[in-house]
């Protein structure tokens, strides 16, 4: 009898059980179909049209010179800096490191940035100094920590196919650039046509049709539950969509988020920290604020550009100097945040990550929160691209 009564007890415990569980996937639906109408009233479903300066229209010629040139390392004084060097297609078109090596070893001062969806970005670089991909594409070639050339000794290796510090000779990337410089611009090697070729393969760099972008146009099926369980979060008490906004997951904007230094910072890698504001650390980033016309405002010392989470998941590590190595360090830091315990270096952190506005993980949320945002990060996982399996042409040298 006692038997018999546990057994019965069991099947009411097993059918409550069931029955909650139903409860709580059912009223889940129901947030998820209210936030799709959301999202599809304020964001849309689809990016927008590719922005295209009427000065240097797309064309397959155009790409293909460009996709060469981002992958020439010829370009650097060392002759084996490219820019796909730092911004390696596997890897989120990031390099996997906190600071990128240059010319001779020299180490930058900020992580490299992802190239996915740059073409719909108002500024380029974390600071925002420069505002279009073609003027992007100029400083790498002279930044010491960078490719450390000079444009004069680029424009003479792409028209004679000889290195003019290696004077290795690449006949072959001489006919080749001779004969798509010809085709898209008439014969004209300059700092004008490189970098309108650079950036015009640049643009071609975009993710999209993610699973989230298959489920806000209606597959149910395209997230896993734990995926829409951090979907709610996403854009619920963590906050994340107040900076990170779809249909690009930016804002295009520049935030201070209170990243600590990452341990390489050093007073030489900040020259004009004096000039800042009246005089900031020497060994931290301001940001935004060492832009040359922006160093008098205080309001921007430690901003710097919100990055779209587009293929998030391969383009660690994070932040503006690669502190975080993965997304649960980046989630654990936004928490610390909203608790209070982690205060800026320099400036003021952003009233949309301060105290009390996330509401995030085991402390102030449930242990699942992080969990299921991460998965949820995962499935902005669209198109990806990768390196050309036998290389892209230019160059190959003749000795």
């Amino acid at each position: 009898m006692k038997s018999a009564r546990i057994m019965f007890l069991t099947a009411l415990l097993l059918i409550a059980l069931t029955l909650s569980a139903r409860a709580e996937q059912q009223e889940i639906a129901q947030q998820l179909d209210v936030l799709r109408a959301k999202i599809l009233t304020q964001y849309g479903t689809d990016l927008p049209p590719l922005p295209v300066p009427i000065n240097n229209p797309q064309s397959p010629d155009k790409i293909k010179l460009g996709e060469a040139l981002f992958f020439d390392p010829n370009l650097s004084k060392c002759g084996n800096i490219a820019c796909a060097s730092c911004h390696v297609p596997e890897r989120g078109f990031s390099d996997g490191e906190q600071v990128s090596d240059g010319c001779g070893g020299v180490t930058g001062r900020r992580n490299s940035n992802t190239v996915y969806n740059t073409a719909y970005s108002s500024h380029m670089f974390w600071d925002g100094r420069v505002q279009t991909l073609e003027e992007q594409a100029l400083g790498p070639v002279v930044d010491p920590a960078e490719m450390s050339n000079t444009w004069d000794n680029v424009i003479a290796y792409l028209s004679s196919g000889i290195h003019p510090l290696t004077k290795k000779e690449f006949q072959k990337a001489k006919n080749f650039y001779k004969r798509y410089f010809q085709m898209v611009f008439g014969g004209e090697i300059s700092t004008t046509t490189v970098t309108k070729t650079i950036a015009a393969y640049e643009r071609t760099i975009v993710s999209f049709d993610s699973p989230y972008d298959k489920w806000v146009k209606g597959d149910d099926r395209a997230l896993t539950s734990e995926q829409k369980k951090g979907l709610l979060l996403f854009f619920g008490k963590a906050n994340c969509a107040a900076c990170h906004v779809p249909p690009n997951f930016t804002d295009s904007d520049f935030h201070n988020t209170g990243v600590q230094n990452a341990g390489f910072e050093t007073p030489e890698k900040f020259p004009h920290n004096a000039e800042i504001c009246g005089g900031v650390p020497k060994a931290v980033d301001p940001g935004r604020g060492e832009v040359g016309f922006l160093r008098s405002s205080c309001a921007d010392l430690g901003k710097f550009k919100t990055p779209t989470l587009r293929n998030v998941e391969l383009s660690m590590p994070y932040m503006h100097n690669g502190k975080f190595t993965t997304l649960r360090e980046v989630l654990s830091h936004y928490e610390a945040l909203a608790k209070g315990t982690v205060k800026p270096v320099v400036g003021t952190v952003d009233p949309k990550v301060a105290e009390g506005s996330i509401v995030l993980g085991a402390e102030s949320g449930s242990p699942e929160d992080s969990k299921n945002l991460i998965e949820f990060l995962k499935a902005l996982g669209g198109t990806r691209f990768m390196s050309p399996a036998v290389g892209v042409a230019p160059p190959a040298t003749d000795r």
